[in-house]
């Protein structure tokens, strides 16, 4: 009753009562629907709140939702680099990605250009921080184009947590353990970790698929594997019977 209450915060009591007799429980009615809720927190007031949260907004935007962010990496001669990269929030896909050394306004105002062109369609609503390296005049590219930029509050991490959830996984399966040797290098390190990322590593997140993947995976068929940038990852498969 509990989990019908907390996931359904418009429905009311004779409604819940009516869940609780469909899944065989004829004894609960409307005063004890009303009385065990309140109980644990749930009064009407706080379950019919007129704001989504940000994770109801996300699981239900979530298709229509990019998110974006940087990340920095320093190459072995010391020189720092800097990569945009634009995550397309439901499937997990890294739709476009680059890296500049200074990533000015008219540098991003290009990338935004360029995710116009690589991309046949935008999203309704692009997620980033408030970077100073995100100008307003870039965002407005997208705008113009029928894009919504949504700048989060600053210090706000966790409110961009799928796009630092794969920065975290980039760096702990790749980045950490290799050294990045100049522009060339990570450039090719970061396509392979892309295309291994879109294509052939499973998401928790989305019951163990892949991002461009087929709903089931085969079950017949010799198990092997195919290495990835030396070996440090491996990508498991079946070879067509």
């Amino acid at each position: 009753m509990l989990g019908i209450a907390r996931e359904n915060r418009w429905m009311g009591y004779g409604k819940i009562a009516g869940e609780m007799r469909k899944l065989g429980f004829p004894r609960f009615g409307r005063t004890s629907v009303k009385r065990i809720p309140n109980q644990h927190g749930l009064t009407p007031e706080s379950r019919r709140s007129t704001h989504l949260s940000w994770l109801e907004f996300l699981s239900h935007y979530g298709r229509f939702a990019w998110a974006s962010d940087y990340l920095t990496i320093t190459t072995a001669s010391l020189r720092t680099y800097y990569v945009i990269f634009f995550l397309e929030v439901a499937t997990r896909r890294i739709r476009f990605w680059n890296v500049s050394t200074s990533p000015d306004e008219s540098w991003v105002a290009q990338q935004l250009q360029n995710l116009c062109i690589v991309s046949d369609e935008l999203p309704k609503y692009l997620i980033h921080d408030r970077d100073g390296k995100y100008p307003r005049h870039a965002d407005s590219l997208l705008e113009h184009v029928g894009t919504e930029v949504i700048r989060l509050p600053a210090r706000s991490p966790d409110l961009n947590g799928y796009a630092e959830r794969w920065i975290r996984s980039l760096r702990q399966e790749c980045l950490d353990r290799v050294i990045i040797l100049n522009e060339a290098h990570l450039r090719w390190v970061l396509a392979e970790c892309v295309r291994y990322h879109n294509e052939r590593r499973p998401h928790q997140s989305l019951q163990h698929l892949l991002p461009e993947a087929l709903d089931a995976y085969p079950c017949e068929g010799k198990i092997v594997s195919r290495p990835v940038l030396g070996r440090l990852l491996n990508d498991y498969y079946r070879l067509a019977a």
